[in-house]
């Protein structure tokens, strides 16, 4: 995971989805920093225009994900999309 893709992940949240900069550590899961469905959905459009991820199959568990972990899925989705 790249710190850079982390960085992209945490400015998306607090910027674009209003989350609370110091609550956002990396034990904090999203459903703590109190987005809710709407904003999971959304956040998951902005992560496939900033990285090209489709993590639409992973909507109902996103909230669990921490920032390093949802780096972690962003990772391992673009790794099985690319052609073989």
């Amino acid at each position: 995971m790249s710190a850079a893709l982390s960085a992209t992940l945490t400015r998306i949240v607090v910027e674009n989805l209003e989350a609370d900069a110091d609550a956002l550590t990396d034990e904090a899961t999203l459903a703590a920093l109190d987005l809710d469905s709407l904003a999971i959905a959304e956040l998951i459009l902005l992560i496939k225009e900033e990285t090209g991820a489709d993590l639409s199959s992973e909507e109902t568990s996103l909230g669990e994900l921490t920032i390093p972990a949802l780096a972690q899925l962003v990772t391992t989705t673009l790794d099985s999309e690319k052609p073989a």
